[in-house]
């Protein structure tokens, strides 16, 4: 093993990043790599499900609609506000998603630098910046997924508290202390798994407190206050909901839903966290390194390393709290870890190799790999805009599974509030929904859409098996097959995206049914 030359407690001055100058130079740096690192997806309509439908959400809430009323999901509503003021500059939507995306990614990556700077040298502290846009490539961050966006709100809060005195006992570190408080409240308004960073964050102020001898009085009324403002935007978004008679279906969405959900932990996801942990590894081991050399080998903690070990074990309780065990689930342990690999990056002629490594494989799928998959997307995407007929817009679409960009991009009128594809097609959400989700689905095929979209070979495991034969008897009974696009490509074969259109609908010359789906 190795030990790094520098430590907080006896280190020689390092030299820093410093004056604007310097910091405007390191934030250049860090947008130029976001830029180069995620562009090759710019203006890929079909990057990402999640992000496909909270753009949809959020421009629909433009005309009208109400998250968790007209368009339901359990992700909390400012994601969804922050998605309708994206949709206000203009265009699709779509790259101006990923655009937005990408500033917030920069920026995190300079508030890393600026954490990491405070006890590592600027080169090693910038490349920790560089760590975490690699990260988030790594762990499928690298569209508009939640993280990129509450991150930020989480690392500029801990920013805010690191130069607070540990009573909190001047004007300035209440204030700070409150408005970090205020972002963490924020960032759970992106998405509510936030809280646990936050409860980092705030548990060790009140630790600090307590070890500086402040009255329990006062901690009491720092931490009630702490809270209070943590909540603040929630409890805002609430009230609204109350006010206009819709509380019970915010609160069964943001609340109840979720511990409605099969299959956290069952063995498809269990396999699943195979993948998960696999992309996980590289960054852990970069941040127990950091921490070790960071502490002395274990024997020197000082309350900003202590911070950090705190926010790195709650930020992966974050990711396997909920099951799932997807891997942009990791994406909040991306920011504490780019700043502890910072230690690392510092270990004289080691460092740079290390980064070197680290970065390879992320750099090489962003660079080449990215942009291949990205022409592939953006292909099929118009040839499945150009097969959809122009009507949907008043005779709706369906899309059973499959991309729900469609909607959006063919302004489609929709038959059903649950839009999101995982929510009809997927066995863990068959009694997550508030309604039974069979019931749902059959309301949604009464409205008659005059589209439907499948897929035929899809390798989606957790299937709603009574809906799929629901959807397979209707396609084969009232709808005819007028297009067959490559969905994606994949181990077992070529998945095909089905157009069905409605038969008394049916153009003139229309292709002859193809084969089944699912």
């Amino acid at each position: 093993m190795f030990e790094a030359k520098i430590h907080l407690a006896d280190s020689a001055p390092l030299p820093s990043i410093s004056g604007r100058a310097g910091w405007l130079i390191a934030f250049i740096i860090l947008l130029a790599a976001a830029l180069v690192l995620r562009s090759g997806q710019f203006g890929n309509p079909i990057k990402g499900l999640d992000e496909q439908y909270y753009l949809l959400v959020g421009d629909r809430m433009l005309h009208g609609a109400i998250p968790f009323v007209d368009l339901w999901d359990r992700k909390p509503f400012g994601l969804f506000a922050l998605f309708a003021g994206i949709r206000l500059l203009g265009g699709d939507g779509v790259i101006q998603s990923q655009i937005v995306a990408s500033l917030f990614a920069a920026v995190t990556a300079l508030v890393v630098t600026a954490i990491a700077a405070r006890s590592a040298p600027r080169v090693p502290a910038i490349l920790a910046g560089t760590a975490y846009l690699l990260c988030l490539q790594t762990l499928w961050g690298g569209a508009a997924q939640t993280p990129v966006f509450y991150n930020l709100l989480n690392a500029a809060a801990v920013w805010l508290v690191l130069d607070t005195a540990p009573g909190l006992d001047r004007r300035s570190d209440l204030a700070r202390t409150f408005a970090a408080m205020l972002l963490c409240g924020l960032a759970m308004q992106v998405k509510t798994n936030a809280v646990f960073e936050g409860g980092a964050l705030g548990l060790w102020l009140l630790w600090r407190m307590a070890k500086a001898g402040m009255p329990a009085g006062r901690i009491i009324r720092v931490a009630l206050a702490m809270m209070l403002i943590a909540l603040a935007a929630t409890l805002a978004v609430m009230a609204g909901y109350a006010a206009i008679g819709h509380f019970p279906e915010f609160w069964f969405a943001n609340v109840e839903s979720q511990f409605h959900k099969h299959g956290t932990l069952d063995h498809i996801a269990l396999v699943r966290s195979w993948t998960m942990f696999s992309l996980v590894a590289p960054m852990a081991a970069l941040l127990i390194a950091g921490l070790w050399l960071a502490t002395g080998r274990w024997r020197r903690w000082t309350p900003e390393f202590g911070l950090l070990a705190l926010w790195s074990a709650c930020a992966a309780v974050d990711a396997v709290a909920l099951g799932g065990f997807w891997a942009h689930y990791a994406l909040p342990l991306a920011v504490p870890a780019a700043i502890l690999a910072a230690q690392v990056f510092a270990v004289p002629h080691r460092g740079l190799i290390i980064f070197g490594i680290f970065a390879a494989y992320p750099t090489l799928d962003a660079v080449v790999l990215d942009r291949i998959s990205s022409a592939d997307e953006r292909a099929i995407a118009g040839a499945t805009v150009a097969a959809i007929p122009d009507d949907a817009a008043t005779r709706c679409l369906f899309i059973y599974e499959g991309p729900v960009a469609y909607y959006h991009l063919k302004r489609a009128c929709l038959v059903t509030r649950f839009a999101f594809t995982g929510h009809l097609r997927s066995s863990a959400e068959a009694d997550a929904l508030g309604e039974d989700a069979t019931v749902a689905l059959r309301e949604a095929l009464a409205r008659r859409p005059g589209t439907i979209l499948t897929v035929d070979g899809s390798t989606w495991k957790e299937r709603n098996l009574v809906n799929d034969r629901i959807v397979e008897r209707t396609v084969e009974r009232d709808y005819v097959p007028i297009a067959r696009i490559p969905h994606s490509h994949n181990m077992n074969g070529v998945e095909w995206l089905i157009v069905w259109r409605r038969r008394d609908l049916r153009p003139a010359g229309a292709p002859a049914p193809i084969a089944r789906f699912g």
